[in-house]
């Protein structure tokens, strides 16, 4: 484990044994299994029991603690993971919405999900002390915990800030050249870990820049992938959600080009960095979320094959057809896309 990972997950624990990683939301909606009603006040998060991180809520409303909303396995032989944590239908820009296209999320810094110009706020960013900041060419990267986290070992947000990392500019979720080039260098200084980014259409739900980060537990069905190459570009080959791959090592100015190409021609993607591949999907955005996965829509490690779902029966079905039914109206194939731009 590098210096930097080591330290990022003590600094998860110690703020997991401070309670800082259990957070207080409304709900949103009523859920379908009687754990919450709209608009009852929800504690969720992570606490450190028994030398184990373990998921915690309770409805703080009708005084009782919420058990059984999380779960985890595998599909069959596939390598697919498949996760179900209904806690995260809690979180700001959840709930459940419908299938197809979602409405566009406000650019105005006052909307921001992240509240990350309000202080008085109890979710805003400015009221967390960053877990550690990182230094990079052209920002300085705060690592704080996700309030809504899928990974209970730890679930960071990564976001660029001024000022040796003390004011935090909102910025929209949207790649610069900068910006890739800090990520990529982060990428580099973490191990075990997976670093991904969502654009808006494509998984996102916050419209400020950040990239998120989790510990790399699984193996993903796509590192193992065969790669073919297709004008110039190497494609993920026999795998439902075909992806541009990227080295990690020495392909960042062929990495930033393409992303470009992408956002100037509207394409929402996701982007995934594991292991030595940096992968880039891109998706068709009247199709974010899906029949196969109501509720809530696949974003980078859900194309990468870990799918995470607030959906019990989607969870209790979950199949390798399933899977790959949701890929074909999610994605738009790489040699289409290469195809459109070239």
């Amino acid at each position: 484990m590098s210096d930097l990972t080591s330290t990022l997950y003590k600094a998860w624990k110690q703020a997991v044994l401070n309670e800082s990683v259990i957070n207080q939301f409304e709900a949103p909606q009523t859920d379908s299994f009687g754990r919450w009603n709209k608009g009852d006040q929800i504690i969720y998060g992570v606490r450190y029991q028994n030398e184990q991180f373990t998921y915690y809520a309770r409805n703080l409303t009708q005084s009782f603690d919420i058990e059984g909303a999380t779960e985890e396995k595998r599909v069959g032989d596939t390598g697919y993971l498949c996760r179900l944590n209904s806690y995260r239908a809690l979180r700001p820009g959840a709930g459940n919405r419908p299938l197809g296209r979602q409405p566009d999320i406000s650019a105005d810094a006052s909307h921001c999900r992240f509240h990350c110009q309000d202080a008085a706020h109890p979710l805003s960013l400015l009221r967390r002390d960053p877990l550690l900041s990182v230094p990079l060419t052209h920002f300085t990267w705060n690592a704080y915990y996700n309030v809504a986290p899928i990974e209970k070992a730890g679930h960071f947000l990564w976001i660029p800030a001024t000022n040796g990392g003390n004011v935090i500019p909102h910025m929209l979720q949207r790649l610069t050249s900068e910006l890739i080039e800090d990520a990529v260098a982060l990428f580099s200084q973490l191990s075990q870990s997976i670093l991904f980014f969502n654009a808006l259409h494509a998984g996102a739900s916050v419209n400020h820049i950040h990239f998120q980060a989790i510990s790399h537990r699984h193996p993903l069905p796509v590192e193992s992938v065969p790669l073919v190459n297709y004008k110039g570009y190497q494609l993920l080959t026999d795998y439902p959600a075909q992806a541009v791959v990227f080295n990690a090592k020495d392909q960042t100015t062929e990495l930033i080009t393409y992303v470009e190409k992408l956002q100037q021609a509207d394409i929402p993607f996701n982007l995934a960095m594991a292991s030595e591949r940096i992968f880039v999907i891109a998706r068709d955005g009247d199709n974010a979320i899906v029949s196969e996965f109501p509720g809530d829509g696949l974003a980078a490690l859900g194309m990468c094959g870990a799918i995470a779902t607030v959906d019990r029966n989607a969870y209790d079905t979950v199949n390798a057809a399933l899977i790959e039914s949701a890929f074909k109206k999610m994605v738009v194939p790489a040699i289409q896309v290469i195809d459109s731009l070239t």
